[in-house]
Order: C-alpha cells, then structure tokens, then sequence
C-alpha cells in the first residue's frame, strides 16, 4: 500500500494514517491508523484520569496487529515531545507519563496501542491510589466462572469498605479495580491487603480458587491474581485498546453487565466511545475510594 498523506488529529500529525493496524473489529473493515487515532481522540477523556500523573508503559506495534510488538516504558528516541516523564529512582531512566489527549493521538503516530500504568496516586509514585485484582482460570473453565469470581471479590471487598469497580481486559478476562484514598500506608500494606482478600477467598473456596500461581495448583480453578499490586506492577487501563484480533479495548462496565451472558468481543475501538457514554459505566469512581488503612483494620 501507497503511503498516504499525514493527516492531523488534535493538531498531530498522523503520517500513513490508512495503514492497517488491526485487520478488524467484527466488522469486515480495517482499523486504520488515523482511527486508532480518532480513538483516543474520542477516549481521551475517560482514558487520563486513570493515566494522568502515573508511569505508563505501552505496547507498540509499529507494522500493525500481528507484526513484532513489543513494550516500551521509557522515552527512548521516538518519544514525541508531546509526552511526559516522572522519574521513579534517580539512577534509572524516566518513565513515559502521558498527561493530555494529544499525547494519546501522538502515541497512536509511533504505534502505540495498549497502555499499561501503574496503581500509583497522581503524581505519588510511592502512594497506593489502587487495587487491581485479576482472574486467570484454567482453560477448562467457562466465562460464566470468571464472573463468579469477580462477584465474589466485589462482595468481600465491601464487607471491609471497598468499592470494587469491574471492567473487562479485552480478552476473556475480567479486572475488579478498588480506588483508594491517599493515606501514609505503601506497596506493602497494599500488596498485603490484596493477598489476603485472595487466600481468604482460596480458604474458603478451595474447589474452586487458588492463590499461588502454580499450574499444578491451577488445574480446573481461577488463579487470584494481586500480583500487580506493587510499585512497578502494571495493570491495562481503562479503555486501553488490545493488540489482538478485532480491535478490542478494557471496557468499564456497571455491576448489572458482569453476567455469563456478556460477550467482552463487543467493545471495540469503534464501539467503545458510544457504548461508555450510554452506559455511564464506573461514574463516581474517584467518589469511592476507600482508605486503605480501615479496610486493613477491618480484615483483621
């Protein structure tokens, strides 16, 4: 294919904007780059408040889905001045920070397609501003187990004053994200936190759930995966686009969507925009952050 004319989106320059980056999204037609652009021109605001101020590692795949990927979480020599950077340690490189919508457009310019920041606070590396727990079952496994789990994990959050927020991960996954309050509490509590909601689960459930990512162990039960709760642990972002078959993104979802009977295929880079508008999916997310300190308290 001809290379085509650059065209702007947000005022950045989309060069070969008709080039292919995914072969579809359930539709028959290529997602081009100059959509992938328009995308996060279009999420751009649901996407920040949940990037902004945070490192970011990102995904890229300069020749399209299916082409060699691979991540990239410092600025490196095709960084657009359009990006931010936050140092985590003085003697390593800064990390990608993306701050405003046009950084989104401008990380679609070089290839880049996922987004993967930390739990940090806004500009707080040190500070916990969240949970994320995910759900890796054995492949034996329906859908319809994921979704227990991930009710289950809601329940017991809000016996000790989380509020559990789900989305899907743009595969068969789902992710139950807990926003927090900034308090004087770090990784450790967070983490420790986090591993107890998942063995108590396990105790209690052991037919079912395990909490030690051992494949032996995994054999016909859901792997309660806290492990990204830490300071440099990653976690996909809200609306962040996969580089898989079909264009499909992390979708938000309201708590009456998260039934056997979704089909986490539907939310794609040309669905996702009008889908979240209708739904109003995690509204009040910032609302409900739950101290991280009474919450230990209480699961003591």
């Amino acid at each position: 294919m001809a290379d085509t004319a650059p065209v702007e989106v947000m005022g950045v320059a989309i060069s070969n904007p008709d080039k292919p980056v995914w072969r579809g999204a359930g539709d028959g037609a290529p997602v081009t780059k100059l959509d992938l652009a328009r995308y996060f021109e279009a999420a751009g605001g649901w996407i920040l408040p949940h990037i902004a101020g945070r490192p970011c590692s990102i995904l890229r795949a300069p020749d399209g889905v299916g082409g060699p990927a691979f991540f990239q979480r410092h600025p490196g020599h095709a960084a657009s001045p359009l990006f931010d950077t936050v140092r985590m340690d003085a003697d390593h490189e800064p990390y990608l920070v993306f701050n405003t919508p046009q950084a989104l457009v401008a990380l679609a310019q070089i290839g880049g397609i996922e987004l993967h920041p930390t739990g940090c606070a806004p500009d707080g590396p040190d500070i916990p501003g969240r949970l994320v727990f995910d759900f890796d079952p054995d492949e034996a496994l329906g859908f319809g187990a994921v979704v227990e789990a991930a009710l289950e994990v809601r329940e017991r959050l809000a016996v000790i004053g989380l509020i559990g927020f789900c989305r899907t991960t743009g595969g068969q996954g789902l992710h139950v994200v807990v926003p927090l309050k900034a308090g004087n509490l770090g990784w450790e509590a967070a983490k420790a936190l986090s591993r107890k909601v998942c063995d108590q689960m396990a105790a209690d459930w052991p037919e079912r759930y395990v909490a030690t990512a051992a494949k032996t162990l995994c054999k016909g039960r859901i792997f309660l995966d806290y492990l990204c709760n830490d300071r440099l642990s990653t976690a996909i972002a809200p609306l962040s686009p996969r580089a898989r078959p079909g264009a499909p993104v992390a979708m938000p979802l309201n708590w009456s969507q998260v039934t056997p009977a979704l089909d986490p295929a539907a939310f794609t880079v040309r669905t996702a925009p009008a889908l979240i508008a209708a739904s109003g999916a995690w509204a009040g997310y910032d609302a409900s952050a739950g101290a991280l300190a009474d919450a230990l308290g209480r699961l003591k």
